[in-house]
């Protein structure tokens, strides 16, 4: 599994800003949901220069440091309770799916540097970045992170491990600018030749679910893309993505106030990725997919009924299988589970346990067969039980 250590870090940013359900966090609530997450913010700007410097995190001088600074990141993620979290950003997985696996993972980050595993417990904690993309580039609220990242400008970063950390920390303008510097960079292509999809990808996300400016997107996926030298495979994926920034701009604005209306949005989205898309899984269909998600997680935070609320985690699924490796790894399961917690009797629960069900013989297959875990045998005997 992934490891998702600093995927809410500054999440607090956020919860200050954010629309509110009808359970309203007490003063009490708030304040220890934001104190919690400023503490992991605290702790992890303590710990990146170690991180990405293997020659410091090696050192036995620096190691009594980094294992109080882990200790401390672990005591302060295990006292945040998801529950809070719901109360400022709606009934959305984001929170419990991160703070969970968040204290599953650092236990086994600590548990490694104590073992002497010393690189795995590194590269376990630079992995997580990707994680941090994941949840701050779902909408634009509250404020950037409050330490300075010009004292880590020493730091050996490759690009994308920048760009990563510049959106973790909410410093969209430069996230944007840095971005958009690599990719009209023919070196970043050459050097980094793995690295350009992925950051391509980055930059959509952020772009249309933070920006929401379609006609900056398209701008700059031209410039990008008249170099020449782009791989086929990603400016056929393109051709869809600038299909749906033209269509885009010239739609009107309008408010999404029911959730039929949420979900007649969404569907119609799904259709237009579907249109674009060349096979099942194709990301030329990942501008709608986008907008698709940034409607639903707005949507979250209004949806009541169990039975709707477990519409939107379907969706929610759906549109995540396809853009499984924008640093959410696994999530469409959590949201194909959720569903079937939220409404077991409402028919959508079937279809969600079908898709989950889907997803786990296709991950555990391979050329000598289906090899499902036990836990996992258990997990769908545990659901489908509630059906």
């Amino acid at each position: 599994m992934r490891v998702l250590v600093l995927i809410l870090v500054l999440a607090n940013v956020a919860c200050n800003s954010a629309k509110k359900n009808d359970s309203q966090p007490s003063d009490k609530e708030s304040s220890a949901f934001s104190g919690g997450m400023q503490g992991m913010a605290s702790d992890v700007q303590k710990l990146l220069p170690y991180i990405y410097d293997r020659e410091a995190f090696h050192d036995p001088k620096n190691h009594e440091e980094i294992h109080k600074d882990l200790q401390q990141f672990v005591q302060v993620a295990h006292h945040i309770k998801p529950e809070t979290g719901k109360k400022f950003l709606g009934d959305d997985l984001l929170v419990e799916y991160s703070l969970s696996s968040l204290n599953d993972d650092l236990g086994r980050a600590l548990h490694s540097f104590e073992a002497g595993q010393l690189e795995y417990s590194r590269s376990v904690t630079k992995a997580s970045l990707s994680y941090c993309f994941q949840c701050h580039s779902v909408a634009q609220e509250g404020k950037s992170a409050a330490w300075d990242l010009d004292k880590l400008e020493n730091l050996s970063l490759a690009p994308l491990e920048r760009a990563d950390l510049l959106v973790a920390t909410r410093k969209y303008d430069k996230a944007l600018s840095f971005m958009e510097s690599q990719l009209n960079s023919a070196d970043f292509l050459k050097n980094y030749a793995f690295d350009f999809e992925s950051m391509l990808r980055r930059y959509l996300a952020l772009i249309i679910r933070v920006e929401n400016n379609p006609r900056r997107a398209l701008n700059e996926l031209n410039k990008i893309l008249d170099h020449g030298d782009t791989p086929h495979y990603i400016a056929e994926q393109a051709d869809g993505w600038r299909q749906s920034l033209k269509s885009w701009k010239k739609e009107k604005k309008h408010e999404l106030k029911t959730p039929k209306a949420i979900f007649d949005e969404v569907e119609r989205r799904f259709k237009k990725a579907e249109g674009i898309q060349h096979y099942e899984k194709d990301h030329a269909g990942d501008v709608e997919f986008l907008r698709a998600t940034a409607i639903l997680h707005e949507g979250l935070k209004v949806i009541k009924k169990p039975a709707d609320e477990a519409q939107a985690l379907y969706l929610l699924g759906r549109a995540y299988e396809v853009l499984d490796e924008l640093g959410s790894w696994n999530l469409h399961e959590t949201y194909y589970e959720a569903c079937v917690e939220k409404a077991p009797k409402d028919p959508i629960a079937k279809r969600c346990y079908s898709r989950l069900e889907a997803s786990l013989y296709m991950g555990y297959s391979g050329s000598s067969g289906t090899h499902l875990p036990p836990e996992e045998k258990e997990r769908l005997k545990r659901l489908k039980d509630k059906l």
